[in-house]
Parts: C-alpha cells; sequence; structure tokens
C-alpha cells in the first residue's frame, strides 16, 4: 500500500499543502510545534477517521476557518484510488472513495491501511488498560470494519444499562435490565470471540519479532485477563460465550446497583505481557518494555499484511530517538523496501540511506 499524494486545506496549523510522497521511507524533519505530527495524524485519519491522538474531529480544523478537507491518492492491491475526508461542525463528514460520495464512514474503515509507532505506545505495557484495549480493538477494526457495528451497539447497551444502574434498584429498573443484559451479553460475546482471534493470530507474530530482536534469549507471551478469560483457551461456540456473559452479568448485579456501573464486560478486561513468565508491567525493565512495544508494532504489520496481502503504511512519530540502535536496526530491517514508512524527527542524522527528505516549518512542507 502506497500513499502518494496527500493535499491538506485547514486541517492543524496547515492552511494548504500538496505533497508527493516516496513510496520507500519519507523522513520529515523540523523543530518541535511546526506541524511534522499533524502530517502523520492527518495520513492515520484517512485510516480510521479518528485523531490517533483522541482529538475530536472538531479540534482537527485549523484556527478561525469552518472545515478541513484531506485528499489523498494511493495503491492498494496494484490499483491507484483517491480518498478525500471533509469535515465541518455543520455538515459533518463529506467522504469521497475514487469520486464516488459514501454516506458514511464506518464501511471506509481500513480501505487505507496504516500503523501507528509514537513515544505513547512505548507505554503501553505499563500504561492504562484502556490503552491496551484500544490497541486491540482498533486491530480488529482495521482487519474487518464490519466489527464497528459491534462495538456501538455494545457502548450503546452500556449507557443504557449504566443508566438504570445509576438511578437505584427497583422492580422495573430490574426488568429493564433483564432486556439490557441480553443485548450486552450478545454483543460483548462478540467482541470477545473477535478479541480471542484478533490475539491467536497476532501472538505468534509477535513473539517471532521479540525472539529476532533479543536474539532468542527472552520470551514475549501475550494473555487475556477478563471474567472470561478461561474461555480464551479452547473453542466454544457463540451459545456458550453469551451464555457465560450473563451468567456474570447476573452474578454481578447486586454489586453493579451499589456501585451504579457495570462492573464485568470487556469494557473492564486488559491483555498482560509477560516476558520468560515475569510480569512487563511489575517487573520488566525499561529496555524490556521497548523491546516487547517493538515488537507489537511489528506483529502488527505483518499481522496486516497477512490479512490485505500487502504492508500498510508506517508511521512513525517522533520514536526512532526512543530506540536504542539494535532496536532501531530491528525495525530498520523490517522496513527496508518493504513498508512505506513517513518519519517525524527533530534532529539531522541520517538514519535511512535513501529516505526523502522533508523540511516542515510553521505548517509549510517542503522537499530538502
Amino acid at each position: 500500500m502506497i500513499l502518494e499524494e496527500l493535499k491538506l486545506t485547514n486541517f492543524r496549523n496547515y492552511g494548504s499543502a500538496a505533497i508527493r510522497w516516496s513510496p520507500g521511507v519519507n523522513m520529515i524533519r523540523g523543530d518541535n510545534a511546526q506541524g511534522k505530527t499533524n502530517l502523520l495524524e492527518a495520513i492515520a485519519f484517512l485510516s480510521t477517521f479518528v485523531s490517533f491522538r483522541k482529538s475530536a474531529a472538531a479540534e482537527l480544523i485549523k484556527k478561525d476557518r469552518d472545515f478541513f478537507l484531506i485528499r489523498s491518492a494511493f495503491t492498494a492491491a496494484s490499483s491507484p484510488r483517491t480518498l478525500n475526508v471533509a469535515y465541518s461542525a455543520e455538515t459533518r463528514y463529506k467522504i469521497r472513495l475514487d469520486g464516488e460520495e459514501k454516506r458514511r464512514a464506518a464501511p471506509l474503515v481500513g480501505i487505507l491501511n496504516t500503523v501507528v509507532f509514537s513515544p505513547d505506545d512505548l507505554m503501553l505495557m505499563k500504561g492504562r488498560p484502556d490503552d491496551r484495549r484500544r490497541f486491540l480493538d482498533g486491530e480488529i477494526v482495521q482487519t474487518a470494519p464490519s466489527s464497528q457495528v459491534i462495538f456501538h451497539r455494545y457502548q450503546k447497551a452500556l449507557r443504557q444499562r449504566n443508566a438504570v444502574l445509576k438511578g437505584g434498584f427497583s422492580r422495573a429498573a430490574a426488568e429493564l435490565l433483564n432486556a439490557y443484559d441480553l443485548q450486552l451479553a450478545e454483543n460483548g460475546a462478540m467482541i470477545l470471540i473477535r478479541r480471542k482471534e484478533i490475539l491467536e493470530r497476532l501472538q505468534p507474530l509477535v513473539r517471532l519479532a521479540h525472539r529476532r530482536i533479543t536474539g532468542g534469549s527472552e520470551e514475549l507471551r501475550l494473555t487475556y485477563e477478563g471474567g472470561l478469560e478461561s474461555f480464551f483457551e479452547k473453542k466454544h461456540p457463540f451459545e456458550s460465550w453469551r451464555d457465560g456473559f450473563l451468567e456474570r452479568l447476573k452474578a454481578a448485579r447486586e454489586t453493579d446497583f451499589q456501585r451504579g456501573f457495570t462492573s464485568f464486560g470487556p469494557h473492564r478486561d486488559d491483555i498482560r505481557f509477560f516476558i520468560n513468565d515475569d510480569d512487563i508491567r511489575r517487573f520488566g525493565s525499561q529496555g524490556q518494555q521497548r523491546t516487547a512495544s517493538l515488537a507489537l508494532k511489528i506483529g502488527e504489520l505483518e499481522l496486516m499484511k497477512g490479512q490485505r496481502g500487502e504492508y500498510p503504511i508506517l508511521l512513525l512519530d517522533d520514536v526512532l530517538s526512543e530506540l536504542d540502535e539494535s532496536r532501531r536496526e530491528a525495525l530498520i530491517s523490517v522496513i527496508n523496501g518493504k513498508v512505506q514508512t513517513f518519519v517525524t524527527d527533530t534532529g539531522s542524522e541520517k538514519i535511512f540511506q535513501d529516505a526523502v527528505e522533508y523540511r516542515v516549518k510553521s505548517g509549510e512542507i517542503r522537499p530538502l
């Protein structure tokens, strides 16, 4: 997958920009707060229609403007394609794929695949559970965009159930919960099944990448942590997942009324990382955490290649300076000649020999 051209209008600090990219490594240099990360954010936005910096779409509009527009030309599966995304508070999203207007963004997620590696990802092992859940669910949505419907239904049922719980116990509230519990269990079970599937595919890829980085001296293992983690060990039909989910909801109902929220479900689960059976969160050194994070991103690249038959676009946001030489070389060995890569950096070090370099200053970009 190759991004050939990107045009921005009123996006972040860019009033107007048009850039043609190299199919190899694109090194984007400049001082801090000049707009380097904004370029990567625009590329990633074409992939998921959300900001990887967790900003709302309205926050991406340049100050004193009322819309932004991202236009792109790219190649996927050897076919030329175009994807344009406009957003304003008044009209919301307007999207055109290959010149045809699309009514909804959700089915277009993953048309252009990206993998983002930022300094925040280096903290994924010791960070918050919701960051790890977001990573896993992002993989699910990019490889199977139709899964978004399941996540939306689950969140809707969760909000409704929590609203009932906050009102306190009553016979009417208990009746309402019976209906919401079934909706939550059906969609929650599907989310857990998808998480199990993606972990089973991701795990061997991450372990292999980790072995290569460490020379086989350490073994990385991922496990799922939640109320139904035992279901991750063997195959079970959907009905078993759903029924097991319902049983846990009913068992926790009294506690949930006391607390005013739903205490069980995929919105509460976590992923744990082990090196040689030691929990990285508790016992891992900073170097081990960074190695595991790097292995996770390499595994993500390989997972998407297996799904799509070609590598996604890799976005490295100011992360190379955080990696030591051996980890940097491990990443470069995966990238070289295979993955179109966009790298932001504040220095001038020649990291990639064949990279095409650009300079960003005050929302303007030019080739060096």
